[in-house]
């Protein structure tokens, strides 16, 4: 199968990456939403830190710009070109349990004529999480929402014991529901890792997101 993965950097569309790179599947594209200042959508990832896991994982990326985040009708247009450039058989996201977003994610694959497949679907959080860990990736936390947890938890390395912490909090420990959002730097599928550092967060409306910038 030639599959494009979308792909925010974050540890479970990583592990999407991993598994079916380890069951013979090939990845021709990684594809991601940005801003017209170049910033992902929800995460809030610079484009040139993308365009370094173009280099670091060896598969192209591609960049959606627009306007809004589910604007159905840019997405098509870039994802269509995609899988004819790429023959592209399936498109793969890292969806858990989120019914609505994998609903819109269902519909965009229907109406591209194209199979989606979701890896982790109705998986445990400690089973995903337990996987990424024990693969050898390395993951830190680059946002938040300010209920669960502080600013001060930003640019923190995801550990089994920052887990611990995480379930003490009474909080999906995957961050699912968007407690928080990770950033993926190292791991099996890297050809070396990348070297990143935090700004200062910024804190409003209930989150805290910090910059993320390449070192060197």
């Amino acid at each position: 199968m030639k599959f494009i993965m979308a792909y925010s950097g974050g540890k479970d569309c990583t592990l999407c990456l991993d598994r079916l790179i380890r069951q013979g599947h090939e990845p021709v594209a990684l594809f991601t939403t940005v801003t017209r200042r170049g910033f992902n959508y929800n995460h809030g990832i610079r484009k040139d830190v993308y365009e370094k896991y173009e280099e670091l994982l060896g598969i192209p990326v591609i960049f959606c710009e627009t306007a809004e985040l589910h604007n159905e009708d840019d997405m098509y247009n870039v994802l269509k070109d995609a899988i004819e450039k790429y023959h592209a058989d399936a498109m793969v996201t890292g969806d858990i349990y989120r019914e609505d977003v994998a609903a819109w994610n269902k519909h965009l694959a229907e109406r591209l004529n194209i199979e989606l497949v979701c890896p982790l679907w109705n998986e445990s959080s400690e089973s995903i999480l337990n996987e990424v860990l024990d693969r050898g990736y390395k993951f830190l936390i680059k946002a938040v929402k300010t209920d669960y947890l502080d600013p001060s938890y930003i640019g923190k390395q995801i550990t089994k014991e920052l887990i611990e912490e995480f379930r003490q909090k009474k909080m999906d420990i995957c961050g699912e529901d968007g407690e928080y959002h990770s950033i993926t730097v190292d791991g099996p599928i890297f050809k070396v890792p990348m070297k990143v550092m935090f700004k200062e967060p910024v804190v409003g409306g209930g989150r805290a997101m910090s910059d993320v910038l390449l070192e060197g």
